[in-house]
């Protein structure tokens, strides 16, 4: 039987291997980029010739990486006062690229190619939420759950609403700004290591990223590679006073597992689809409702655990999904198609992947 010290060590293992992966962003995008100069350098002379620019423009990306590396530190900065971590102290860069932890072991040591993926993805989710230029993924993702929360609920100050899977947590915020209380929940170390910082560090700050630097493919041009991107592109202190406004970490059947009638809204934006079994997401989204409350969701059927042989994931389509939200006891107010939903899309690139989504509005019935 595994002990609470056990459990709470493996979390703190975890938490310090998240961190390792931030600060080892630099080294492995700088050892992808020299890779390309070498092919670069092995190409016959009269190759070479034909890219006169090819150097400068991966100087320029060397410089991208840089910033990227400079916003990293920036959000790693008091990390510790999220968890207790040891590598909370030590922020200088080894000469061999790594970082030396407690004098025993090395950055990179157990680190995956998934962890380093999981860091550009964060970098990205940025652009999604807090800049400009996701402005319209946004739109898309975002407002169908907002507009139908204030239809519904137009006294927001006595409105509750979780927001499960809140990534970097724009969808809280907004309701927060708003005037609803709104609690985000998030399983994601990288995801709340990042939300903690641009909404409780930033306040009017601005920093340059650029997200599209570590990719060489599908590029219309070098300059879309290395683009700039501000963020964040609102104030992150502008919640009023009078909101109770935070992030809540932890798997969502865990954390919740205990409430019950807690919640007016379950605002759901790319998120049942995280569930190992969905069917427990719907019946426990159900229990924490208040009787009148709504679940309301947009986002596909991606399904995070299917095809990995040592998760389990129960895969269903839509159409039993609904019969199944029906016999758990919610009422269906509305449901259809948002076409042409990006996630984390870069508007420049010549491959984009956008999902055709679901967008659900069920209600918990009141008692008669």
């Amino acid at each position: 039987m595994t002990s609470k010290t056990d459990l709470e060590d493996e979390e703190k293992k975890y938490f310090d291997k998240c961190v390792r992966s931030f600060r080892f962003y630099k080294t492995h995008a700088l050892k992808n980029l020299e890779k390309n100069i070498k092919d670069f350098q092995n190409l016959p002379l009269h190759h070479k010739h034909m890219l006169k620019n090819f150097m400068k423009q991966q100087a320029e990306v060397r410089k991208c990486i840089e910033y990227n590396y400079m916003f990293i530190l920036h959000m790693l900065d008091d990390v510790h006062d999220m968890f207790e971590s040891d590598t909370s102290d030590n922020n200088d860069e080894s000469s061999d690229g790594g970082f030396h932890l407690n004098g025993n072991h090395n950055l990179s040591d157990d680190l995956t190619q998934g962890d380093l993926d999981r860091v550009y993805t964060t970098v990205r989710q940025f652009v999604r939420d807090w800049s400009s230029e996701g402005q319209l993924e946004r739109d898309k993702c975002y407002a169908p759950i907002i507009n139908a929360v204030l239809s519904r609920y137009p006294n927001s100050n006595q409105t509750e609403i979780l927001v499960p899977g809140a990534g970097l947590g724009r969808l809280a915020f907004e309701f927060a700004t708003q005037g609803f209380n709104c609690e985000g929940n998030e399983f994601s170390i990288f995801m709340l290591i990042a939300s903690n910082f641009i909404l409780n560090k930033t306040a009017s700050l601005k920093f340059e990223i650029y997200p599209w630097s570590t990719c060489s493919t599908n590029n219309s041009s070098h300059q879309d590679r290395v683009a700039k991107v501000e963020v964040p592109d609102i104030d992150t202190t502008s919640i009023p006073e009078t909101v109770n406004f935070g992030m809540c970490a932890g798997d969502f059947t865990e954390v919740y597992a205990g409430d019950a009638n807690r919640f007016h809204v379950i605002a759901a934006s790319f998120f049942l689809d995280t569930a190992h079994n969905i069917i427990e997401y719907l019946e426990l989204i159900y229990k924490i409702l208040k009787p009148g409350g709504h679940l309301i969701s947009l986002g596909p059927l991606l399904y995070h655990y299917a095809g990995l042989p040592e998760q389990p994931s129960i895969e269903l389509p839509w159409e039993d999904l609904i019969v199944i939200i029906k016999e758990i006891g919610f009422i269906i107010e509305d449901m259809h198609d948002v076409d042409n939903v990006p996630y984390i899309g870069n508007r420049t690139s010549m491959l984009n992947v956008n999902y055709t989504c679901k967008f659900l509005v069920a209600k918990k019935p009141s008692p008669e």
